[in-house]
């Protein structure tokens, strides 16, 4: 167990999620953020990507979101940012540091990828999406919990809906990422007090509701000893 001023979360994603993640992580005390994010702020999204204003547009997202983070005085800690895709060729390297990793991206293959590669390297990581007024988190810990092919085993079949092309409720983001930080704090510091851990979040306009899951056979292995260094 440890203290969140010494946790290093990597945030993959600094839109819509990783936005308000990151104000949450860095007011609870998170000792390190790393935001990992290729794009740059669009004025249509500043609805939902709190961290931006539309002096910003124009401007990479990860150089935006720092200035921002760090713009807000003492209370947080380490602020570093990764102007780069979260891909195959960088996954290891940027989970390397990581104690936590929170997937907020805005696309299924980055999601299957964060899974894999968190699970391969033992580190426990949380998923979030949110389409129109809806969303999911579904926080794992490696060789305890199911695991995001458990739910989905692979990206479907052609096309699927995107935020820009279905929208996003921006609230609906808000309330995600509360969930999402809640979520990555149990995963850092083992205290869960509201049970969030070992189930998938359900966010949807009646209301929020959990389903446990169960690893699925052959799906996720018993995490081996010594994975996670």
């Amino acid at each position: 167990m440890r203290s969140l001023e010494e946790t290093s979360f990597l945030l993959v994603g600094a839109g819509g999620l990783g936005a308000p993640l990151a104000l949450a992580l860095q007011a609870a005390g998170a000792g390190r953020l790393v935001l990992v994010d290729d794009d740059v702020v669009d004025l249509s999204n500043l609805q939902r990507q709190i961290l931006y204003r539309t002096a910003d547009v124009g401007r990479p997202k990860a150089e935006a979101a720092r200035e921002a983070l760090l713009g807000r005085g003492p209370g947080g800690g380490h602020v570093e940012t990764v102007r780069a895709r979260f891909d195959r060729e960088s996954a290891r390297a940027l989970l390397h540091d990581a104690d936590v990793v929170c997937d907020g991206s805005d696309n299924l293959e980055t999601k299957f990828l964060v899974n894999d590669a968190a699970l391969a390297m033992g580190r426990p990581f949380v998923i979030a999406g949110v389409l129109r007024a809806s969303g999911q988190v579904l926080p794992v810990r490696p060789g305890v919990d199911a695991c995001y092919r458990c739910l989905f085993e692979g990206p479907p079949d052609g096309e699927v809906a995107t935020c820009a092309d279905a929208g996003v409720f921006g609230a609906t983001c808000g309330e995600v990422a509360a969930l999402q930080a809640r979520c990555a704090v149990a995963l850092a510091t083992g205290h869960d007090p509201h049970a969030v851990l070992g189930r998938l979040w359900l966010l949807e306009a009646e209301g929020r509701r959990a389903l446990e899951l169960h690893p699925r056979p052959g799906c996720c292995p018993p995490l081996e000893k010594g994975s996670a260094a």
